[in-house]
């Protein structure tokens, strides 16, 4: 009898209808191993796929266990979900490394075009400035230059052709500075000045002056009558009064003399030329045919 009970209960476990354990340490393993990869930033960001069906696959082995399924079936789907949970992990990891790879690359790349952008643009500075000193050089020579003693007459047997004149600039010697000396009404500050009182008296000051003297004494005296009348009005109603004082003011005029040469610019077969004149020339020069002028 008793060998009969042995056998029934071996005949059971070979068919696979032996009851399930109360708990398998797999399912524990697997809960830990989908608890760590939850909690790692990097899976949530890299391997949300690989987690989630980690997450399915320990859900499947809780389902069977509780249905009571067979044991070998809820263990081997516990240990998938283990394997699942630290693949995530795994692939997190590579992805995570590659991505920091991929951004170090792009951002040294940003960096070298950077670099040879502010290098282009350090050049084109440089260049720019040398231009603009050339380009202010030869204005200066052109300025300051007298025109040269150049052969314009007409060669034998040298056609010629009418050039017409695009600008004409004359050229003269540098401004002068002419500076005078004046009379000038000063506030003090404190009391102000009375404006309507300063021109009046002004006014009448130039009058008075006007009638002293004459030619040059005469225009003295009227711009000192002028001064002294606009004092006297300005500290017309004032607690404080005003004064004179010389003033000196200069002012730029052009040089008066006579034109040192005309800066011409005429056009020829397309392309524009220039040529310095001691007299000013028509609306259009003769020309040779390689555009030179020729009187």
């Amino acid at each position: 009898m008793f060998r009969k009970s042995v056998l029934v209960i071996a005949i059971l476990a070979i068919s696979g209808c032996a009851t399930f354990p109360e708990r398998d340490p797999a399912l524990d393993n697997a809960r830990l191993s989908l608890d760590a990869a939850e909690g790692n930033p990097q899976v949530a960001t890299y391997a949300p796929t690989e987690l989630d069906q980690a997450a399915a696959t320990l859900r499947q082995a809780d389902d069977l266990a509780a249905n009571g399924g067979r044991y070998s079936d809820v263990h081997s789907l516990a240990l998938l979900a283990s394997q699942r949970a630290a693949a995530a992990q795994d692939v997190a990891r590579l992805r995570s490394d590659q991505a920091a790879l991929a951004a170090q690359r792009t951002a040294s790349d940003a960096r070298i075009q950077a670099d040879i952008s502010q290098r282009q643009a350090d050049a084109a500075q440089v260049r720019a400035a040398e231009a603009q000193h050339q380009a202010d050089e030869a204005q200066r020579l052109a300025a300051s230059t007298p025109p040269a003693n150049y052969d314009y007459r007409r060669q034998q047997g040298e056609t010629l052709y009418e050039a017409p004149v695009i600008s004409v600039r004359a050229v003269v010697g540098p401004p002068q500075e002419r500076c005078w000396v004046e009379r000038r009404v000063i506030d003090t500050g404190t009391g102000g000045i009375n404006v309507p009182g300063a021109v009046v008296g002004g006014v009448v000051g130039g009058i008075l002056g006007h009638q002293i003297g004459s030619g040059r004494g005469q225009d003295v005296a009227t711009g000192i009558g002028a001064a002294t009348g606009a004092v006297v009005g300005a500290n017309a109603g004032t607690t404080a009064p005003a004064y004179t004082q010389d003033v000196r003011r200069c002012e730029s005029i052009a040089a008066a003399g006579p034109l040192d040469y005309w800066d011409v610019t005429y056009s020829f077969r397309g392309y524009e030329h220039h040529v310095q004149t001691t007299s000013p020339p028509g609306r259009k020069i003769l020309v040779n045919a390689d555009g030179e002028p020729r009187i």
